[in-house]
């Protein structure tokens, strides 16, 4: 049995906003989180990037872009 597609109509769909200034177009970025060593698998500290979305006009980034804000 094949995988049922979804399909979407962008003009169907909520514009997402920046909460700070209201624009509708974000730009790629990257959150930086450190791992220390005690919780690193080779016990040395890392760092993690988790992608996530800025706002091109302000550079704020919604609370709901934020990975520890959805979970």
């Amino acid at each position: 049995m094949e995988p049922q597609q979804l399909r979407l109509n962008p003009k169907d769909l909520q514009d997402v906003k920046c909460e700070e200034c209201g624009s509708e177009l974000f730009r790629e970025c990257v959150l930086i989180k450190k791992v220390s060593a005690l919780l690193s698998p080779n016990g040395r500290e890392s760092f993690v990037p988790l992608p996530t979305f800025a706002c091109i006009k302000c550079n704020h980034v919604n609370t709901a872009f934020v990975p520890e804000n959805n979970g």
